[in-house]
């Protein structure tokens, strides 16, 4: 298993209108921790707004691969009168995405159609996804679903589903151990039966987000299974570090299997 830790959750202030996220220094500044922690990775939410030269960089220099960004249009997937932009703000995002070694764009379906019936909905993300894999088989990337707490998606059976659907090896579901936790849990047993379906995995402690040791999860013993299990795809640590950030990071990784 690979280990990286996502920049823009670290790096995250809070800002009088809401979280201020972290600029092309704090990516950089993000790099370097995952470094001096033994992790070879990071994640990014973004990449407009970035200097992707420096951050391209900086990979090159540090040895830190970003292995996931937000696509543009992440939002969209599942909205059927948005699915033609999608598409086209997905194929702006790849060589993007490209140009800093990425070959994994998340979507997170934020702004599907809440309109539509549950049926209607996973009908328009499995027309977006026919569209998109053959783009992401062309150019070499993979397209990465993540279901969220309080999202569209309210289990496993429905989010693997719709993956199966698409029949892909370019579009993989991210299995967001946090807010799957939220949503159903049954942790090992969905990883088990759904690991040729799952692309990334992220984790953070539950019910507060906070790092792996904090809350009700026993992260060892779910790293450790799922190693076991033959996942040797990359894990994600994605938990907010308002204080004391190297703190956390460091007592995160002790549960890491090696």
């Amino acid at each position: 298993m690979k280990y990286s830790l996502c920049a823009d959750i670290m790096f995250v202030g809070v800002g009088e209108k809401g979280p201020v996220w972290p600029d092309t220094d704090g990516i950089i500044a993000a790099m370097k921790l995952a470094k001096e922690n033994g992790l070879t990775g990071i994640e990014m939410f973004d990449l407009e707004g970035r200097d992707l030269a420096r951050i391209a960089e900086a990979s090159k220099e540090l040895g830190i691969e970003i292995r996931a960004c937000v696509s543009a249009g992440a939002p969209l997937l599942g909205n059927p009168e948005k699915t033609e932009e999608l598409v086209a703000l997905f194929k702006e995002s790849v060589p993007k995405a490209k140009q800093i070694g990425c070959d994994k764009l998340i979507l997170n379906a934020a702004d599907y159609a809440k309109n539509l019936s549950e049926h209607e909905v996973l009908k328009a993300m499995e027309d977006a996804l026919k569209k998109l894999a053959p783009i992401a088989e062309k150019e070499g990337v993979t397209v990465l679903v993540e279901p969220l707490t309080d999202g569209f998606f309210t289990s496993s059976k429905q989010a693997f589903g719709l993956i199966e659907s698409v029949g892909s090896e370019h579009v993989k579901l991210l299995y967001d151990i946090f807010h799957f936790q939220n949503i159903e849990g049954k942790i090992t047993e969905t990883v088990k039966n759904n690991l040729k379906w799952i692309g990334d995995i992220h984790g953070a402690g539950a019910p507060m987000r906070a790092e792996l040791t904090v809350g009700e999860l026993d992260y060892r013993f779910i790293l450790n299974t799922i190693k076991e299990l033959g996942y040797d795809g990359n894990f994600c640590l994605e938990f907010f570090t308002f204080e004391n950030r190297e703190e956390k990071v460091k007592a995160s990784c002790t549960v890491l299997p090696e």
